[in-house]
């Protein structure tokens, strides 16, 4: 399998049981990667769309169905009033916990199942795929 094939067919897997382990009736896929990606002092839409690898009208759709569900609320970022930022309401904050578990009891089923000799050196190779993945990306956009 070519590498371009393999992590497709990663990213697909991922979100096929992203879709089943971590969303519900009431919260997306989308959704829960954006609640995900809200650090408890507020992102910046412009980041928050880079991060989710989404355009900023996208992100500004998703960020206002999050607040009218009460799981985010917008504000002026008070040094530069053209910057909006977003952060997690308490019950946002909830959600988003919950979300991290069930991250987490994800990964350790999965990592239950790779012996205890093969999980070191696979957490090694993850680590050092998603670093070189984030310089990747940071190279990208400094281009774009």
């Amino acid at each position: 399998m070519e590498f371009g094939e393999l992590l497709k067919s990663f990213l697909l897997g991922l979100q096929g049981l992203f879709r089943v382990e971590i969303v519900s009736d009431s919260l997306s896929l989308p959704q829960a990667l954006a609640i995900s990606s809200i650090p408890d002092r507020g992102i910046d839409m412009s980041t928050l769309s880079q991060t989710l690898g989404i355009d900023n009208s996208t992100a500004t759709r998703m960020v206002d169905g999050l607040i009218k569900k009460g799981w985010a609320q917008k504000e002026k970022d008070p040094h530069d009033g053209r910057v909006v930022i977003v952060y997690l309401t308490e019950f946002g904050e909830k959600i988003q916990e919950e979300i991290e578990e069930k991250i987490d009891d994800l990964g350790e089923e999965i990592e239950s199942r790779i012996t205890i000799e093969n999980q070191n050196e696979l957490r090694e190779a993850l680590s050092s795929f998603q670093w070189t993945l984030s310089k990747y990306i940071l190279d990208k956009n400094k281009i774009v």
